[in-house]
């Protein structure tokens, strides 16, 4: 696992170098995510590569397109640059993203849904797959009306992943929101968890004590998640076993610390957060090397989901600060 590790941090600093020069202008925050995209990967992209399928992503959607003008195009662009055939990628991509869109508004998250699809459904499927997400987000969303959104796509696409009945897994959801109601209070933490817990072997109950005793051993290394970001805890909790925890959690520490090292990851770059969620993914991927694809991909996704998250959070701040600083200017 160590080798592992060591090959993914190598990887994501050259990707991560090779993205800032091929989103010329663009913050570390959106180089990350596109350098996320593809831990697990044991060599680098090519700058050429990567900014070629930006280029082809560009010329081949419209000015207003969410795909390849959104904040998750620096995924969708990722995937094009390892795909043989860009073209029908992309206008499967798009495809399934218009089947999303009949339920969703418009936004990166049914965008970085539509990618995992494309993944690992099978075309003839996408119809009754994207009506199976549609079916178990309405489950959620008559439960929780006030807080399930189109940010819940990427965690209801795991779940629509998984073999149980949309009924099911939406049932199970709820079990486990039950469980974790009175430790967190949060009920948006407590879904973005359950969620992701949905999928997994063991009764609510279990799942919720593990899911909690992960989160304080990542307090106490240091890393705290919050928001969305949960879904990697939960994550981690399901997938490590229990014995392997305490070494998981400070592993995903140091990788932390590590990955500060890399110009553009520190303080005034992408932020302990960010480092925090792209250490968890790679080392929860050399953890679970041999594991189920779709989950290992899944995980990607959130972590790739999250970090897209903070960069609109930091837009809107920036923007808000903008308007307050002009009309301040202007009163006087």
């Amino acid at each position: 696992m160590t080798s592992k590790i060591e090959t993914s941090i190598q990887v994501f600093e050259a990707n991560f170098v090779v993205a800032k020069k091929a989103f010329t202008l663009n913050s570390s925050m959106e180089a990350c995510g596109c350098a996320a995209s593809f831990i697990g990967d044991t060599e680098p992209i090519s700058e050429a590569a990567l900014y070629n399928a930006k280029k082809f992503l560009k010329a081949n959607t419209g000015l207003f397109s969410q795909v390849g003008r959104g904040n998750a195009s620096q995924v969708v662009a990722a995937l094009l640059s390892k795909d043989p055939n860009p073209e029908y990628a992309l206008s499967q991509i798009e495809s399934i993203y218009k089947g999303l869109k009949k339920k969703f508004s418009s936004s990166d998250y049914p965008v970085l849904a539509a990618t995992m699809i494309y993944k690992h459904i099978r075309p003839e499927n996408y119809d009754d797959f994207i009506n199976r997400i549609i079916q178990i987000y309405k489950l959620l969303h008559k439960e929780h009306p006030l807080i399930t959104g189109s940010e819940d796509i990427v965690n209801i696409t795991l779940m629509a992943m998984s073999e149980y009945s949309e009924q099911q897994v939406a049932e199970e959801c709820e079990k486990i929101i039950c469980a974790l109601h009175r430790p967190l209070r949060s009920k948006n933490d407590n879904q973005y968890m359950a969620c992701v817990l949905s999928v997994f072997e063991g009764t609510p109950e279990e799942k919720a004590s593990s899911v909690l005793e992960t989160r304080q051993l990542l307090k106490e290394h240091g890393v705290r998640f919050s928001g969305s970001g949960l879904s990697v805890v939960a994550a981690i909790s399901s997938l490590v076993k229990n014995g392997d925890l305490p070494a998981i959690c400070q592993e995903i520490s140091i990788v932390g610390d590590r990955l500060k090292q890399i110009r553009g990851m520190g303080s005034l770059g992408a932020g302990k957060t960010i480092r925090n969620l792209i250490a968890a993914g790679i080392v929860v991927d050399a953890y679970c090397a041999n594991g189920d694809i779709k989950v290992r991909s899944a995980i990607h996704s959130a972590i790739v989901s999250m970090i897209i998250e903070t960069e609109i959070a930091c837009v809107i701040a920036a923007s808000s600060a903008a308007a307050a600083s002009a009309a301040a200017a202007s009163s006087h």
